[in-house]
This record gives structure tokens, sequence and C-alpha cells, in this order.
């Protein structure tokens, strides 16, 4: 024989009093962080983050390190770099000449750093941020000039630089740069004294002696 299914109906319940329940859960889950000392809320632009040495932010050009071998528009994958037919003057061979060297589309760029990798004079390289905003696309496609200048970092000038850091009791911990460089200092000031110490320690000062042959 077989079992026979059971069939179990829920209590049918009233839609509007989910929908109170689970705006009151929300407001209350609000509140609760909203009273968090550690909150990790990046109040940008009074704050940016910091970000480390070869992230792979906007690119820049160094001319003069340029040799035209065309590397760079080779490998991009999104086809954002091209060369540009330039008339130039060629110091070693003291005389003009037209020269190829690449500008950037950032309507294509994927900021994947093939070209900054494989160019073989390093004659281009990331700036670590990449919050600019342009009002238009024609902006994005940068000219020879342009792309030789550093973009400027707005968010510098204005905000606090700050970290994320994570701990294993309070999770994701946002850590502002001063405070960095006071728990960097402290752990130094920590061994300067235990250094100091044990330099006493295995250095005692000579015990002095009176006259009548007494130590002090």
């Amino acid at each position: 024989m077989p079992a026979k299914v059971a069939l179990k109906r829920n209590p049918k319940k009233n839609p509007l009093g989910r929908v109170f329940v689970g705006n009151i859960g929300a407001l209350a889950i609000g509140l609760k962080y909203f009273l968090d000392p550690n909150r990790i809320t990046l109040l940008y632009p009074h704050e940016y983050i910091k970000l480390r040495q070869g992230y792979r932010g906007f690119i820049v050009l160094i001319q003069d390190k340029c040799i035209s071998c065309s590397s760079c528009a080779r490998i991009c994958p999104a086809r954002a770099m091209k060369m540009l037919s330039v008339k130039v003057f060629d110091k070693r061979l003291k005389k003009e000449m037209v020269k190829k060297f690449p500008v950037i589309n950032y309507n294509r760029c994927i900021f994947c750093g093939y070209c900054v990798d494989v160019c073989p004079t390093e004659a281009l390289y990331h700036v670590p941020y990449h919050d600019l905003v342009y009002m238009n696309m024609q902006d994005m496609i940068l000219s020879l000039e342009d792309f030789q200048k550093e973009p400027e970092n707005v968010s510098a000038k204005e905000g606090i630089p700050v970290r994320y850091v994570f701990d294993e009791k309070r999770g994701l911990v946002k850590i502002k740069q001063e405070e960095e460089k006071k728990e960097i200092s402290q752990p130094v000031e920590q061994t300067k004294q235990q250094e100091s110490t044990k330099q006493q320690t295995n250095n005692p000062e000579p015990k002095s002696v009176n006259k009548g042959g007494v130590n002090q």
C-alpha cells in the first residue's frame, strides 16, 4: 500500500501585519548600526580609500622613454590604446622625424595593466587612484599632451585617507591614517624600551667604593 500524503495547511496571515513587522525589524537594524561606534561606511568625498602602490589606476605616458614599438597598442584586449604619428626632433639623429606614440581611450580601457607590463622601457605607469569624473565621452579620449599628465586626485585634496582592515572580533574595520600612524609608532617605542632595558641588565653600573674600602 502506498503511503498517504498528508497535506498541512498553514494559517493565513494578515499581509498588513507582515509588512508592519518587517518595517519595524528593518528600522531596528538601522538604529542598531547607526549607534554602533565601529561604523564602516565610507563618508565620500570627506573620506577616501588610500590605495596601495601597484594599484591599477589611470595610466600615464613618459614620452622620452617611449621607443615607438607599439607593443602597448598590440596587446590591448579592449583596443583602447592606439598609436599616433607625431613630428618630433630626434636628439640622437639631430633632425626632425615622424614617430608614433600611444594615446588612450578611457571609454574602452578596462584597466588590465597589460600595456604597462609589456612596455620594454617602462614608458607607461599607473597612478594609485581612479575616481575621476568626465563630463562627456569625448573628454575620455586623451590627447598626447593629456596622456603625459597625471590626472588630478581631487579626493586627496578634499578628503581624509582611510584604510579597511579585517579584525577577527569586530570584522571589517575602518582605520584613518592618523590612527594607523599611532599604531605603527607604539610597537616601535615598545621595542626601543625593551632594548634599553636589555642593555641596562647586560651592562650593570659599577658599584662605587669609598676610601674606607666599603662598597656602596
